[in-house]
């Protein structure tokens, strides 16, 4: 009896019942919140079985009143039991006979126990796939513990599939995050990361792909042999190309905006996303030019020399020893040049490529 009330107490704590107002006991009335108080302290002082209809009826004739009218607290009693037995994996043997008693004996209608089992059955059932996902694959036990809770806990097979793609997404994205934390993801990672997802049964996302991809491209830089692609610009003796860039702007900082030609084409207080190619974290710092002229629209070349750049009129190069310093946006590029004046140049894609070739090649 001693072990019974034990476990009892641990689910339910005994509390003590209210004191009577000085009306109430003037009019000889008891507080009602009392019925109540009484019924939790039974439920921790008795094994649920033990616990009849008579003693509740004895509640009820003592206060007045049905415990029907207090639904929401019937409720509570149940959903608690429920979760204490969830949790400490109880639900065998007596378990659900124990549930099924204080659902009949609280009378408690059927759409309110699914809603129970469904709210405590979910938050449960994540938790036990966050604990069999935790290595990357789910072993023949977990599968048959995930099975089980299931049944116990009522919940459909569409809300526990989609509780388990949610959990696995979120576990390769946090992967993802983890092996990437300075912008680098190795070969050796990058397996390890296919073969995660593929043990989960969960496909990369579009963007968790892409992210992988550069921060792969970025390990491949700075640790591979670069890799030369053909042109068909005329390069010097000795010359290879390493990256080429279609539809680049190429703007310079003016101090004021005066127009020389009708074609002179400028832009006001345009502000650009700087990136960290050490981290892996979003922008979250900009920069603003007040004053931008555009000097031309073109193709961008970079070679083991310098940086071509094929207007449709003409073409300028830029030495690479020439270069002091660079600064890489989400937009674009700007270069800061020990002569002459610091370029900008925007471009749709790969100016953190280009930074990062730059650095390996001066």
């Amino acid at each position: 009896m001693k072990l019974i009330e034990n476990m009892m107490s641990a689910v339910f704590e005994i509390r003590p019942l209210i004191t009577q107002s000085f009306m109430q006991r003037l009019l000889r009335q008891q507080p009602v919140e009392n019925a109540v108080i009484e019924l939790n302290n039974l439920l921790a002082t008795q094994s649920i079985l033990t616990i009849n209809s008579t003693d509740l009826a004895a509640i009820e004739q003592r206060y007045g009143l049905s415990l029907s009218q207090f639904m929401l607290n019937l409720e509570e009693f149940y959903a608690v039991y429920f979760n204490y037995q969830l949790t400490n994996q109880l639900l065998g043997g007596n378990g659900l006979a124990e549930l099924n008693h204080l659902r009949t004996l609280f009378q408690l209608p059927s759409q309110s126990v699914e809603m129970i089992h469904n709210r405590i059955g979910e938050v449960a059932y994540r938790q036990r796939v966050e604990k069999a996902i935790v290595y990357g694959q789910v072993t023949a036990e977990d599968k048959a513990a995930l099975l089980e809770l299931q049944t116990v806990t009522s919940i459909s097979s569409e809300l526990a599939g989609a509780i388990f793609e949610k959990v696995c997404r979120a576990h390769l994205n946090q992967l993802v995050k983890q092996l990437s934390i300075n912008a680098r993801i190795t070969p050796d990672e990058e397996q390890q990361l296919q073969r995660i997802a593929e043990n989960l049964g969960i496909h990369l996302s579009a963007e968790e792909e892409q992210e992988i991809e550069r921060f792969r491209r970025y390990w491949a830089v700075e640790n591979k042999p670069l890799e030369s692609i053909e042109v068909a610009i005329a390069l010097q003796k000795s010359e290879v190309c390493y990256l080429h860039v279609g539809s680049v702007q190429w703007y310079e900082e003016r101090a004021t905006s005066r127009r020389n030609n009708y074609y002179d084409h400028y832009e006001f207080n345009r502000s650009f996303d700087l990136l960290d190619l050490q981290s892996n974290s979003l922008p979250t710092q900009k920069e603003t030019f007040p004053i931008l002229k555009r000097i031309n629209i073109g193709e961008l070349y970079l070679t083991n020399k310098r940086l071509i750049f094929e207007g449709p009129e003409k073409v300028t190069s830029v030495k690479l020893s020439t270069v002091n310093t660079t600064k890489v946006y989400k937009q674009g590029i700007s270069l800061n040049k020990l002569t002459g004046k610091d370029m900008l140049l925007l471009m749709s894609h790969d100016a953190d490529i280009l930074t990062l070739l730059m650095q390996q090649l001066q």
